[in-house]
């Protein structure tokens, strides 16, 4: 197996490649970044806008001209999320592994890193989660009725 960083030097070359100039991110994140022997390589992606009006055609590309060739050449296994801007903007659990330790491999105007800087501020957290919650709160009376 030819060593990971020629695998994820081709992998950022595919991705600019295909996405051009709709580029936002590619960040590396997972277990592979302190473990190189690790057989599965973690990234998110962020586009600017979409292409596609459906995401799973967005996602198809992705694995037939990105994630295949490199598991393929490579034997890495691929793990990828792939977001539009708007939809990275949206608070994403899956960031919670990322900002554990991540690698920035292409990052126009430092649009993750900002993007992660708000999303740590704790008072826009709190706003985030209290966006996602589907929990709604309704008191009880505790008194039982006969």
């Amino acid at each position: 197996m030819v060593g990971i960083k020629e695998a994820k030097e081709e992998l950022v070359k595919l991705i600019r490649d295909f996405y051009g100039d709709n580029l936002l991110s590619i960040i590396f994140y997972g277990r592979h970044l302190k473990d190189p022997d690790f057989p599965e390589i973690d990234v998110v992606v962020i586009i600017d806008r979409p292409y596609d009006p459906v995401k799973l055609n967005r996602i198809a590309d992705f694995v037939e001209n990105i994630r295949d060739p490199i598991e393929e050449k490579y034997g890495y296994h691929v793990s990828f999320e792939l977001y539009t801007r708007e939809e990275a903007e949206n608070f994403h659990s899956g960031y919670l592994d990322v900002v554990v330790n991540y690698e920035v491999a292409y990052d126009r105007e430092d649009y993750f890193q900002n993007l992660m800087k708000e999303m740590l501020d704790p008072k826009k957290a709190m706003d985030y989660v209290k966006y996602i919650s589907t929990i709604e709160y309704i008191p009880v009376d505790r008194e039982e009725k006969e």
